[in-house]
C-alpha cells in the first residue's frame, strides 16, 4: 500500500492526479482482504488496481510461522478470492482474466 501511495504522490508531482473514487475502491478492497487474514496488520500489497466490478492485486501476509509469499486476490461484490483458496491456477487465471482485465 505504501508503494501505491508513493506512486500516487509521484503522479501528483507530474500534474496527473489519481481518480479519488479509484483510490477509495483500492483502499476498500485492501481493507476487505485484511479482514480475511490471520494477522491483518502484517499484510503487504502490490499491484492493486480497481476495475469495473473488482479490485485486484497481490498480497503477502504472515500466518504466524512466516510469510505466505505474494498471491493474487480478487475482491468482487464484497467477497475475497485468494489464489490459495482455489483448486487450480487455471481457475484463478480464468477469474483474473474475467474480472481484472487479463
Amino acid at each position: 500500500m505504501k508503494r501505491a501511495i508513493a506512486f500516487m504522490l509521484l503522479l501528483a508531482g507530474c500534474g496527473v492526479e489519481p481518480d479519488a473514487s479509484e483510490v477509495a475502491r483500492v483502499r476498500e478492497g485492501t481493507e476487505t482482504v485484511r479482514q480475511q487474514l490471520k494477522l491483518p496488520e502484517s499484510a503487504q500489497f502490490k499491484g492493486v488496481t480497481a476495475h469495473d466490478g473488482a479490485v485486484c492485486g497481490e498480497v503477502n501476509a504472515s500466518v504466524g510461522m512466516g510469510r505466505t509469499g505474494y498471491e493474487r486476490f480478487i475482491v468482487k461484490d464484497g467477497a475475497v478470492t485468494l489464489a490459495s483458496q482455489l483448486d487450480t491456477d487455471a481457475e484463478m487465471n480464468a477469474r483474473w482474466k474475467a474480472d481484472c482485465g487479463g
